[in-house]
């Protein structure tokens, strides 16, 4: 018998330990899921801490000065905060400054229209939300700079407009509260999300001018020191490659909402292309100087470009890490001076360097010639005249989405038409706060159905959750004092974790705004305002959902592949009749061409921006090919703007371009690796500065997309479930 219980205790034990181990693996699986839908390595702490400064002094400084209105001046100060582009302090002013002075406007505007007659309310708070949809063309940053400023001036469409007495005026009061988050953000708190990604790429840069000086060492040609210098030059290799990849991943870490067309990010994804490009180029040469097989006179011109080369990359990496401007031409300018000083390699050098796809490549170039072209500069507008011509490059883009009907333009539609609708509900109801419905409307609107249907679906959740969680703190605390200290906490929460998820963001806003209300507010009417804010909440997300599905509704096609390759068949199509202009005649049917091409080129930017940061929020692509995908994007904008020069500056066209260009055309619609390889390696060499830097940003975006290309064949090609 002992031995029969023996083995059924251990047949018991071995089922309890299979059931225990698979329920592990459950909970594994579902807290990795987990930390894919909330990556808090995005939450940011300091923007947190930054908002929740600022809206908690407003609070209590009005409760020092017992002026309820000082409400007003938190709920500004939070709100410019989360309008904060970051990047340069330029951008910044022009982002919190830009709304603090578009949401006073407005909000006056639609006040005094809407103290007039309904029907005047109505038509601006339409045509609010419309310009803040259609704005996305601009960038998610003016996006959401507009759309806040929108929801403000919903929100203060039913105060009258008081300017005298000071002390009465939630406008001027609201104001200052703008004020008081724009002074905090540029002085005393200046928070630089870029940082990390910008030393990661100088820290690459760097090691390549580690790489190319060690290669000009005088001391190399030392026998003994060659193999030394050989084994230095092979862990300078190996580190250059870590530098590169920690520079992707440090790059890709950046939240999506502070990447979407952002100038400094896109520039630093294209020098980190190029960084990679540059290696291979710079090891061939590091090679071929520390071997014996190069004469005397050749090792000794080797070293003098080596060490110029050098020179260059620590130039380049003393300007990152000083966080200066990163311009497309003075990028353009370099690489021409890299090319000048490849030039003047010797001859067997050069043929070898012609054999790999790198932009140091040496084709029949003159080095005086480069040298004259990379000195030569364009005449920078100031001023008055700077600001008129940014003017007239936003109406163009405007112009051009408008006829060509883009997402964002039926977006523009959408957005007012829901406004209205929302506005038309909460007047005819004569519901109370009603304008929170309206702002919720207009926040939880996406140009396609499926964001909208997510956004909002998380937007009423959160706001029900939020709700709740308002009416427990305001059974607790009643005290005007201690629901201003609760605004701190919450909003340090509300910040920190909007990066991370949309719906935990709408969960923490809610209180935020029901307790900074409340505290200028009757304490016995606290529970009945929570509850009524909440439910307007969940009132303007459904009339958004039902909104994006019965006006012009539209839905993007999950192909982000095919989307990148069809946006760099557009630009490269743009190019090419950009250089056309010089050889032919501008009749009237050549314009309209140019300017098709040009409209199709740019909406297509755009869309594909747009597409991934979709596919980014719904953690649906791997991120590395989304971080290839952002280069490809940023790549496109950069040969739309060299396109947009030749075709403002005609100027001689190197014979092979034309030709080249329409090569690589036909091989990237095709699908043709072997072609585009080979085309990247007899890439022309033209002189011309803009030439030049067309030619070399589309062989890096050929090579972003052969690179998400082959990222996706060998995910689809791996091994099924059950193989």
């Amino acid at each position: 018998m002992p031995p029969l219980l023996s083995s059924r205790f251990s047949v018991r034990f071995s089922l309890y330990r299979f059931l225990l181990l698979h329920y592990c693996r459950r909970c594994r699986t579902r807290v990795e899921r987990w930390r894919l839908q909330f990556p808090l390595r995005h939450a940011n702490l300091s923007e947190g801490l930054r908002a929740a400064c600022g809206a908690a002094a407003m609070l209590l400084l009005g409760e020092w000065l017992g002026n309820p209105l000082f409400s007003w001046a938190a709920i500004g100060a939070f709100l410019t905060s989360l309008a904060d582009s970051a990047g340069s302090n330029r951008a910044r002013l022009a982002s919190m400054g830009g709304f603090a002075l578009a949401s006073t406007l407005g909000g006056m505007i639609a006040a005094s229209a809407a103290g007039w007659r309904v029907e005047a309310g109505l038509l601006t708070i339409m045509a609010c939300a419309g310009v803040a949809g259609f704005s996305r063309i601009y960038g998610a940053a003016a996006g959401l700079v507009l759309m806040l400023a929108a929801g403000v001036s919903a929100i203060m469409a039913d105060a009258p407009v008081v300017l005298w007495p000071l002390a009465q005026s939630h406008v001027l009061i609201y104001f200052a509260g703008c004020l008081w988050a724009l002074l905090l953000g540029l002085t005393v708190w200046r928070i630089h999300p870029f940082a990390p990604a910008r030393q990661a790429v100088a820290r690459a840069y760097g090691t390549l001018a580690e790489l190319a000086a060690l290669a000009a060492d005088p001391d190399a040609a030392d026998p003994a020191y060659a193999v030394h210098a050989a084994d230095l030059a092979a862990h300078t290799r190996r580190h250059a490659r870590f530098d590169l990849a920690a520079a992707h991943r440090t790059l890709d870490a950046v939240a999506v909402e502070r990447t979407e067309s952002r100038r400094l990010y896109e520039n630093l994804l294209v020098r980190l292309a190029r960084a990679e490009a540059l290696l291979d180029g710079i090891t061939v040469l590091a090679d071929l100087q520390l071997t014996h097989y190069q004469p005397l006179r050749a090792r000794l011109r080797s070293a003098r470009v080596l060490g110029a080369i050098a020179r260059q990359l620590q130039a380049m990496q003393r300007e990152m890490q000083r966080g200066e401007a990163i311009a497309a031409d003075e990028d353009a300018r370099i690489m021409l001076r890299l090319r000048q000083l490849v030039a003047r390699l010797p001859s067997g050098t050069g043929r070898l360097l012609q054999q790999l796809d790198t932009p140091l490549a040496r084709g029949p170039d003159d080095p005086a010639r480069l040298k004259q072209a990379a000195r030569a500069g364009h005449q920078a507008r100031h001023g008055m005249s700077a600001l008129l011509h940014r003017l007239r490059a936003l109406g163009r883009k405007a112009a051009l989405h408008v006829r060509a009907g883009s997402a964002e333009w039926h977006h523009a539609w959408r957005c007012a038409a829901a406004a209205g609708a929302t506005y038309l509900i909460v007047h005819l109801l004569e519901l109370p706060f009603g304008y929170w419905a309206t702002m919720a409307t207009m926040l939880v609107m996406q140009p396609s159905i499926a964001d909208s249907w997510s956004r909002s679906m998380e937007r009423a959740v959160g706001s029900v959750v939020g709700g709740a969680l308002a009416v427990a703190v305001c059974l607790v605390v009643h005290s005007p004092l201690g629901l201003a200290l609760l605004v701190f906490p919450l909003t340090v929460l509300t910040m920190a974790l909007r990066p991370v998820s949309y719906g935990l963001y709408a969960t923490f806003l809610t209180p935020v705004f029901v307790l900074v209300a409340d505290v200028g507010g009757d304490p016995a009417h606290e529970l009945a305002n929570a509850a009524l804010r909440a439910g307007n909440n969940v009132i303007g997300a459904l009339v958004a959902v039902l909104a994006s599905y019965l006006f012009w509704p539209r839905r993007h096609e999950a192909d982000p592949q095919g989307q990148l390759r069809t946006m760099a068949g557009l630009n490269l199509a743009y190019l090419t009749a950009a250089l056309a202009v010089y050889d032919t005649a501008a009749d009237k049917a050549r314009l309209s061409s140019l300017h098709a091409h040009r409209r199709a080129a740019c909406v297509a930017n755009v869309e594909a921006g747009l597409l991934l940061q979709r596919l980014a929020r719904e953690r649906g692509w791997p991120e590395r090919d989304h971080g290839r995908g952002r280069t490809a994007v940023a790549l496109s904008r950069r040969l739309a703007a060299a396109a947009s020069h030749l075709w403002a500056h005609p100027q001689p066209i190197e014979p092979s371009l034309p030709a080249w260009l329409l090569a690589l055309a036909q091989a990237l619609q095709a699908q043709d690796g072997a072609a585009l390889h080979a085309l990247t390696r007899q890439r022309p060499a033209p002189v011309e500065l803009a030439q030049a830097a067309a030619v070399e940003t589309a062989c890096l975006l050929v090579a972003a997309l052969e690179a998400t290309s082959a990222t996706g064949l060998a995910a689809s090609s791996g091994p099924m479930p059950g193989n």
